[in-house]
C-alpha cells in the first residue's frame, strides 16, 4: 500500500513532531498552520519546524507532496518546505525542497529557490543581477570548487505576488525532481544522487542561513544565525504527499 499524507491543520495533529526553539512558536490560527520566529537575538538560533520523522523514521523513498502554504520572503533567515533526509553533513544532505534564504551579511544565495542536492534553480532573487549570472556560469563549470550548482541566472517567477497562498508541489522518483508552482514547472532536476535515498517531509521557519566552514572538523552546514527586530510567520494551510510503500 502507498503512503500517504493529507492534513489540512484543522486541528493538531499527532501524525508530526512540532519543534521549536528560543524565540518560535506554532499554532492553530483558524486558516491552518501559522509557525513563527522571532524576535530573536542574532547569536541565538530560533527555529519553529514540523516534520514527519527523525533519523529512525525516514519512510520516503521518492513521492509527491503539495503544500499550500504564504509567507513575506521578507525575513533575515530561511523558510521551505519539501523532502529531507535530516542530515546537515555536507556529503550526506539531500535536499528536495523549496527554499527561502537571506542574511544581512555577505551570502551568495538570497532569494527563493527549488533545490534538490546541491542544485538550485532561482525562483524570486533578492538582489538580481551580474553577481547571480557569474556565481551561476562558475557554479555550473566548478560545481565541486562552488559547492553548490545555480542552474540559472534568471529568476523564474518575476512579478510573483507572495502575500497570498500558493500551492507548491514536488515530484520525486529515483535520481528526478521537478518542481511547480500553481500548476507551472519551474524546476527540473536530474541527479543520480537523490537515487535510493529516503527522507521526510519538513516544513520549518528560521534566523538562520547555512553554509559550509572552510576546514570544518565536522563537515556540516553551519547555522549562521540572524537577529530577528518583528515576529515573521510563515502560514501552512495543507499539505497533500503519496509515496511508494515505506516497506518495500
Amino acid at each position: 500500500m502507498a503512503l500517504r499524507i493529507h492534513d489540512d491543520f484543522k486541528v493538531k495533529s499527532n501524525a508530526w513532531m512540532y519543534r521549536t526553539e528560543n524565540s518560535a512558536s506554532i499554532e492553530l490560527d483558524g486558516e491552518g498552520l501559522r509557525m513563527c520566529v522571532g524576535p530573536s537575538e542574532a547569536l541565538y538560533y530560533s527555529d519553529a519546524e514540523i516534520s514527519d520523522g527523525g533519523f529512525e523514521g525516514l519512510r520516503w523513498r521518492g513521492g509527491n507532496a503539495e503544500f499550500k502554504v504564504k509567507f513575506q520572503f521578507d525575513h533575515f533567515g530561511s523558510a521551505g518546505f519539501g523532502f529531507w533526509n535530516y542530515s546537515m553533513v555536507t556529503d550526506l544532505s539531500m535536499p528536495i525542497w523549496f527554499i527561502y534564504l537571506n542574511s544581512r551579511g555577505k551570502y551568495p544565495l538570497r532569494g527563493f529557490f527549488a533545490q534538490a542536492g546541491r542544485n538550485f534553480c532561482p525562483l524570486i532573487l533578492k538582489e538580481p543581477g551580474l553577481g547571480t549570472s557569474i556565481l551561476s556560469i562558475i557554479s555550473r563549470l566548478f560545481p565541486d570548487w562552488v559547492g553548490v550548482k545555480v542552474l540559472s541566472s534568471r529568476p523564474a517567477l518575476e512579478g510573483f505576488d507572495v502575500a497570498s497562498h500558493h500551492l507548491y508541489k514536488i515530484e520525486w522518483k529515483e535520481g528526478l525532481a521537478r518542481f511547480y508552482v500553481d500548476g507551472l514547472e519551474v524546476c527540473s532536476v536530474r541527479d543520480g544522487f537523490l537515487e535510493g535515498k529516503k527522507a521526510r517531509l519538513d516544513v520549518w521557519i528560521d534566523n538562520s542561513v547555512f553554509m559550509p566552514l572552510k576546514n570544518d572538523p565536522g563537515k556540516v552546514y553551519r547555522h549562521a544565525t540572524q537577529e530577528l527586530r518583528e515576529r515573521h510567520c510563515l502560514y501552512l494551510k495543507s499539505i497533500d504527499a503519496e509515496g511508494p510503500d515505506p516497506g518495500q
